[in-house]
């Protein structure tokens, strides 16, 4: 983080005064590259905010497409993201991310409960979520977590982040993602209060997940899992999943062993909820993605601009 009254210097300068990065660069003798990152820092702290008095949408053509193929509800498209960078929380795919705050923050504007699954999209896009009031909103992880150090990729954590945001109140599932065997899911779900957790958050107007392609595991889902469980899933008709609930082309369930042993709500009460947000972007998870709009497991999608014209380039 650089000195905040530099920052605010070389932003006067830039915004109010008009000069160039160059420019500016050659007045206090730094590189054009590190007066191009002082910018991006002070809008990032909030030194400079931008305001776009507009209602235009970049991607509005697209949306709509997608929005009339799909028969979604509605669908909000933002630049791309690089390749290799939709399933990670990296610089890029906070383009995604602020695009997925917008949706998040529409919807849970209307909603009183909201079940929320763990995925890097969905936790980039509430770490972008302004602070508005939604005190009566109550707010409910998909599935259970991992135990250990606080790092972004738990359920808890996602839960309180938007808790933070909206002024709501956030329910714990104390559960792993996956029972290690059958024994232990029984135990965590009749002693440990799981199921009762669980039968509340089923009862949510509001979804909000991340899809995963089932190509490519993520590191939350592969660390609780054994290499026989990660074998069932490249041998079966899995082309995606949320949260641990794997899903055929069809958006049908793929049952199995694994299956039976997530801490989670299943596809059948997810289909039940009536707003049902999928955030997930890049090539890569077109598939997935097809697949759950298709069959209407979810009716809202924010994704990005290459996963959007790989949708519609199947037609």
């Amino acid at each position: 983080m650089s000195d905040r009254r530099t920052v605010g210097r070389v932003a006067r300068l830039h915004f109010e005064n008009g000069l160039t990065h160059q420019e500016i660069a050659k007045l206090y003798d730094l590189s054009r590259v590190k007066v191009t990152r002082l910018l991006a820092e002070a809008r990032q702290t909030g030194i400079v905010e931008i305001t776009v008095h507009s209602d235009e949408r970049p991607f509005y053509e697209v949306e709509r497409a997608l929005a009339d193929r799909f028969g979604l509800k509605r669908v909000w498209v933002s630049p791309p993201i690089e390749p290799g960078d939709s399933g990670g929380q990296s610089a890029d795919n906070r383009v995604l991310g602020v695009t997925g705050a917008e949706a998040m923050q529409t919807l849970l504007d209307q909603a009183t409960r909201v079940v929320i699954g763990l995925s890097a999209a969905v936790s980039v896009s509430s770490k972008c979520l302004p602070k508005f009031s939604a005190a009566e909103l109550e707010i409910f992880p998909l599935a259970g977590g991992r135990a250990g150090r606080a790092s972004g990729s738990n359920p808890q954590e996602l839960v309180a982040t938007v808790a933070a945001a909206t002024g709501g109140q956030s329910f714990q599932l104390p559960a792993p993602l996956i029972a290690a065997d059958s024994r232990v899911y029984e135990a965590l779900m009749d002693r440990a209060g799981c199921a009762a957790v669980l039968e509340e958050a089923a009862q949510a107007d509001l979804l909000i997940v991340g899809v995963g392609a089932a190509s490519k595991v993520a590191p939350v889902f592969r660390q609780q899992v054994s290499p026989s469980d990660l074998d069932e899933i490249a041998r079966s008709t899995a082309v995606g999943d949320i949260s641990a609930r794997f899903f055929d082309s069809a958006g049908s369930a793929v049952r199995n062993d694994l299956d039976r042993r997530v801490v989670g709500l299943s596809l059948a009460q997810m289909r039940k909820i009536s707003n049902r947000l999928a955030i997930s972007g890049g090539e890569d998870k077109a598939a997935a993605v097809r697949a759950v709009a298709e069959s209407g497991l979810i009716n809202h999608l924010a994704t990005d601009l290459t996963c959007a014209y790989a949708l519609l380039s199947e037609d």
